[in-house]
């Protein structure tokens, strides 16, 4: 597969738009209730640093023809962004949990041993299956199924606080993952294709960080976050 250097650097925008965008929910969340917090600060982290990492892959395969390939930045997307999301989905579930005034259970204890089974199971099938991509769908899934739930609760939270441009913007967002899951399903990936894809990407992306900004500063005037 080919990478224009063009199409390389607009890569660099959705990891942005991402990256500003769960920091504001990372930041909402703290003020809530600071061990969740703090779990969705690393999921953010996590996530952030796998989309990093591949759009510098790109970047260094659109740079150098192709000669320069450091195959674990690329391979090692779903290995940072599973863990991520998972955090980060059990940070916003418990959090919107609490505005209801519900039981958060605790931060770490069942992401983490959630977390420690299914990079068991992947390694297991890596290790067994070493031909085979079956430990990277695993983890895949894992980012995939977070990433849409998160969305969900992201998008049930925005309209039950009466901020509907906040829900239609995550509804935008959800949309966008998953025409890009299909996108990335089409076997022959042509450059053509590829823009349409970075187009989607950056725009859900955009939508989700303008989303999150307004529950940010909804939550600031409501529950009074510094």
């Amino acid at each position: 597969m080919g990478y224009t250097l063009s199409l390389a650097v607009v890569d660099f925008l959705p990891v942005l738009f991402t990256a500003f965008g769960l920091m504001y929910v990372a930041r909402m969340i703290h003020h809530i209730n600071k061990p969740h917090g703090q779990a969705a600060f690393v999921g953010a982290f996590l996530t952030v640093t796998g989309g990093l990492l591949k759009a510098v892959w790109k970047l260094l395969m659109a740079s150098s023809g192709g000669k320069i390939n450091i195959n674990w930045m690329e391979a090692g997307l779903f290995v940072w962004m599973a863990p991520g999301y998972t955090l980060l989905l059990w940070a916003v579930w418990q959090t919107v949990r609490g505005v209801n005034n519900k039981k958060m259970l605790n931060a770490w204890t069942l992401p983490l041993v959630f977390i420690v089974i299914i990079f068991a199971s992947s390694f297991y099938l890596h290790v067994s299956k070493p031909d085979s991509l079956a430990w990277e769908r695993v983890l895949l899934s894992v980012m995939v199924l977070a990433t849409v739930i998160t969305g969900l609760l992201l998008i049930v939270f925005g309209f039950r606080q009466k901020l509907p441009l906040a829900g239609w913007l995550f509804v935008v967002n959800l949309v966008g993952v998953f025409l890009l899951n299909g996108l990335a399903r089409i076997d022959e990936q042509t450059i053509v294709l590829q823009w349409i894809d970075e187009s989607i990407n950056a725009m859900a992306w955009l939508c989700f960080a303008v989303a999150a900004r307004q529950l940010f500063q909804y939550a600031k005037k409501t529950f009074g976050v510094k």
